[in-house]
């Protein structure tokens, strides 16, 4: 199989599963993200709160066929970061809406690379240091697409409330 197209989408099309001030704090001290985020031009962060878990799920574009020729999603991607104790804890696909494929066991964290960024010195005010990681994960096999696939991060923080930064996320398809 060979890969025929990939789709990228930027942090603001993360979606948090679960919103309000129990779930998500306030980031960056704009006191109006409490219980929503806050979605960036270049990322979209949230606070998750001490002891709580949040899902989000970033909704990919998905091509079923391509000149009359089945597609199969083949792996997806998501460059992140997690700060003051928050972590990945677990990540699916799902399919179709009901169908879930474990892309990580639950309470494990993606493997990972390190993608550093450095602003230009006139936009660094601007931009927070960075410790961003790309995930690309191989689904256990091609997945045959028939609906949309979206990509589900659940996020968590044990012990205190911790910031996750969602830079975007990514799937990679095949005939």
């Amino acid at each position: 199989m060979t890969i025929v197209a990939r789709h990228w989408l930027p942090g603001a099309a993360v979606v948090p599963q679960e919103r309000g001030p129990e779930f998500l704090g306030a980031v960056d001290g704009a006191d109006w993200s409490d219980g929503l985020g806050f979605h960036r031009g270049f990322f979209a962060a949230f606070r998750v709160r001490a002891g709580k878990s949040v899902w989000f799920h970033w909704p990919l574009p998905t091509p079923v066929e391509t000149q009359g020729k089945p597609l199969f999603l083949h792996s997806v991607s998501l460059l992140w970061e997690c700060l003051d104790g928050a972590r990945i804890d677990w990540m699916t696909v799902q399919h179709g809406g009901m169908d879930r494929i474990e892309l990580t066991p639950r309470l494990t964290s993606p493997a990972s690379v390190s993608v550093p960024f450095e602003p230009e010195p006139d936009f660094r005010p601007w931009c927070p240091v960075t410790d961003r990681q790309l995930s690309e994960i191989a689904l256990p096999a091609p997945l045959p697409l028939r609906f949309g696939v979206q990509l589900c991060v659940m996020i968590s923080a044990p012990e205190g409330d911790g910031i996750v930064r969602f830079y975007g996320a990514g799937a990679a398809f095949c005939d």
